[in-house]
């Protein structure tokens, strides 16, 4: 760890696979604040919940299409976790590892919860199945197309800075 790019901001994107994971925390351990997105993933996801919908507003539901879509989603999400894992990671000191993944844990389970407590409640309330998986869907589409929207502003705001 030379600091050879302190104080500087890298853009890596593909983080979600194993060569952008890499290409990122060797950025962060050389000191930069590290930048990461992967649109295939975000894509795959969206398409996935497109896909989820579809199969279950077909007149009679596809289980090929929605394990497909379950695929898709899933693939997604986990390359993400993964990702975000890695980045957390090499940005924080050996002795706050253990907080860091912990908290980082919190925040995922959080964040896997309050969209299936929201589809109970819809469910209990008398919501249609196919209406609750869209819901979810849209939901859940708008925080991963926020999500991007805010990096692709954080990514303006380092380039302008730069």
């Amino acid at each position: 760890m030379s600091g050879r790019l302190s104080d500087k901001v890298c853009v890596v994107t593909g983080t979600g696979g194993t060569m952008g994971q890499a290409t990122a925390l060797t950025f962060a351990r050389e000191g930069a604040s590290v930048v990461g997105c992967d649109v295939a993933v975000d894509l795959s996801m969206l398409v996935g919940l497109a896909l989820l919908v579809t199969a279950v507003r077909l007149s009679t539901p596809s289980l090929a299409l929605f394990l497909l879509s379950g695929a898709l989603i899933g693939g997604g999400a986990g390359a993400v976790f993964k990702g975000t894992t890695g980045l957390v990671l090499a940005a924080t000191a050996p002795e706050q590892r253990l907080a860091a993944t912990s908290d980082l844990l919190i925040a995922l389970y959080v964040g896997l919860s309050i969209p299936v407590i929201g589809a109970g409640v819809a469910l209990d309330r008398g919501a249609s199945p196919s209406d609750t998986v869209l819901g979810f869907a849209i939901v859940v589409g708008l925080g991963v197309a926020g999500a991007g929207a805010l990096l692709a502003r954080g990514l303006r705001s380092a380039q302008r800075a730069a």
